[in-house]
C-alpha cells in the first residue's frame, strides 16, 4: 500500500509541474504583449509625426474667409424702444445692416482693409418700422464670421 508519504509526494510533483506549465504559458503571453507593445508605439510615434506635419501644411494653406455677418443692435438707454417694437425694429435694422456688409461675405480676411469696414454701416440713415434711426458702430470683430456692434440713434421724422 503506498503510503501518505507518495500521495503528498505526488501532490506536490503535480503543483510543480502545472507552476511551470503556467509559467510558460503566462510567459509566452507576456512576450506577445511586450512585442505588440512596442508595434503600437511604433505606430503611435509614426501617427504622430503625421499628425504634426498635416497640421503644418494646414495651418500654411488654412485661409481665413468671411461667411457670416452677425449684426448685434443696441439703442440708447433714454431712447429705448417697447420690448415688443424693440425685437421688431432691432430685427430690421440687423437685416439692413447685414445687406449693407454683404460684399464682405466670401472675402479673406486677411485682405480686408479693416479701416474701411465700419464705414459700410456708420453714420448711416435707416428706416425701420416707420421710424429712421442713425446706426453708430461702436465695434466690430473680424474673424470668419464678422461681429458689428451698432448703436441705433432714434432720428426725428422730417417727411409729415
Amino acid at each position: 500500500m503506498p503510503g501518505p508519504r507518495r500521495y503528498v509526494a505526488i501532490f506536490l510533483l503535480g503543483m510543480l509541474v502545472g507552476a511551470m506549465g503556467a509559467n510558460l504559458r503566462l510567459a509566452r503571453q507576456l512576450d506577445l504583449l511586450h512585442l505588440t507593445n512596442e508595434r503600437l508605439r511604433q505606430e503611435l510615434d509614426a501617427t504622430l509625426r503625421e499628425l504634426s506635419e498635416v497640421k503644418e501644411k494646414v495651418a500654411r494653406q488654412h485661409l481665413q474667409v468671411v461667411t457670416a455677418v452677425e449684426p448685434i443692435i443696441s439703442f440708447p438707454p433714454d431712447s429705448k424702444p417697447p420690448a415688443l417694437e424693440g425685437q421688431a425694429i432691432s430685427l430690421a435694422l440687423a437685416r439692413e445692416v447685414q445687406r449693407l456688409m454683404e460684399p464682405l461675405v466670401g472675402q479673406e480676411v486677411s485682405k480686408i482693409n479693416l479701416v474701411l469696414v465700419p464705414g459700410l454701416v456708420d453714420d448711416r440713415v435707416v428706416k425701420a418700422n416707420g421710424r429712421s434711426f442713425k446706426l453708430k458702430v461702436t465695434l466690430v470683430l473680424i474673424s470668419e464670421r464678422v461681429v458689428v456692434h451698432v448703436r441705433a440713434q432714434p432720428q426725428a421724422n422730417l417727411s409729415p
